[in-house]
């Protein structure tokens, strides 16, 4: 397990320029091994969300370069290049500003306010809280309470 975290790291460290330059942003990379291979996932997105297969093929080609260049992996990996997805768990505040006007169904922690989990428009994003604006008004949410969150898609 060792061996794949540095690899996800230096795969994060060769990606992120090569995202820079794209003016895409790296969401995450994971890395997993069977038989001899590694498979390595490789997930972006623009700022505003939302990216087409044109601009997934040229990371891909992009990336593929890097990691031969910077990386002694041989023949032995896959490359997998993607668009993270619309329902996919929004991770941190970064994620969540992405989608703010959007609504959203945060998961808690702990019930708060009697609640594991709520539905609302997402109307402001802070490192230390969000707001939310449900049916009986506005909620302002600690991020620390958090568990995850998702975009609701209707």
């Amino acid at each position: 397990m060792e061996k794949l975290d540095t690899l996800i790291k230096s795969v994060e460290d060769l990606a992120k320029p090569v995202c820079d330059e794209l003016g895409l942003e790296l969401v995450e990379v994971n890395a997993r091994a069977h038989a001899g291979d590694v498979h390595i996932q490789v997930f972006a997105d623009k700022p505003a969300g939302g990216i087409g297969m044109d601009v997934c093929a040229e990371l891909n080609r992009r990336l593929a370069l890097a990691l031969d260049n910077g990386l002694d992996l041989g023949d032995n990996y896959t490359l997998e290049v993607s668009s993270p997805g619309l329902d996919r768990v929004l991770c941190g505040t970064r994620d969540l500003r992405r989608v703010i006007g959007r609504p959203v169904r945060l998961f808690f922690k702990e019930p708060v306010g009697g609640k594991r989990e709520i539905g609302g428009v997402l109307m402001a994003v802070s490192e230390a809280d969000v707001i939310l604006k449900t049916r009986q008004g506005e909620l302002v949410v600690l991020m620390a309470k958090i568990e995850k969150a998702r975009q609701i898609i209707n």
